[in-house]
């Protein structure tokens, strides 16, 4: 199966992909709905929520609470870990999709383009970190 760093290194670039095909679609349905600006700032808002989340999703999900460790004996520090790298790269890359959604609902170009650039830069900047198999080593 490889290793788990490298395994999360291919979805960061299946998400980066993603991303490059969302940005060519987004010039191409540029502006065909039109939205109202309060719509475009909630899907701003929502995506600035989203770039935030991936990080505190990620530190909740890795740390485990134990009420979550009742729940499900099945969770190891390798499936939270692999849960948490998986959660920021999701939410990354739906930072970018926002920004396809805001494309289609008239958004202006600047803000579209930020989006794009928020996501490849949280995506380009993300680590994967040590996992837990390989700390023993």
């Amino acid at each position: 199966m490889g290793r788990p760093d490298g395994q999360m290194r291919i979805v960061q670039l299946a998400c980066i992909f993603v991303l490059l095909l969302s940005f060519r679609l987004a010039l191409r349905v540029e502006g065909s709905t039109h939205g109202s600006p309060i719509m475009q700032w909630i899907i701003v808002f929502l995506a600035l929520v989203c770039s935030m989340q991936g990080f505190s999703m990620q530190r909740r999900i890795v740390s485990g609470s134990s009420r979550n460790r009742q729940r499900s004996g099945r969770s190891t520090a390798l499936t939270r870990w692999r849960a948490g790298n998986v959660a920021r790269l999701a939410f990354a890359t739906a930072v970018g999709l926002y920004g396809l959604l805001l494309s289609e609902f008239g958004g202006a170009p600047w803000m579209v383009n930020s989006l794009f650039a928020i996501a490849l830069i949280l995506l380009l900047i993300w680590k994967p970190g040590i996992s837990p198999n390989l700390k023993d080593i």
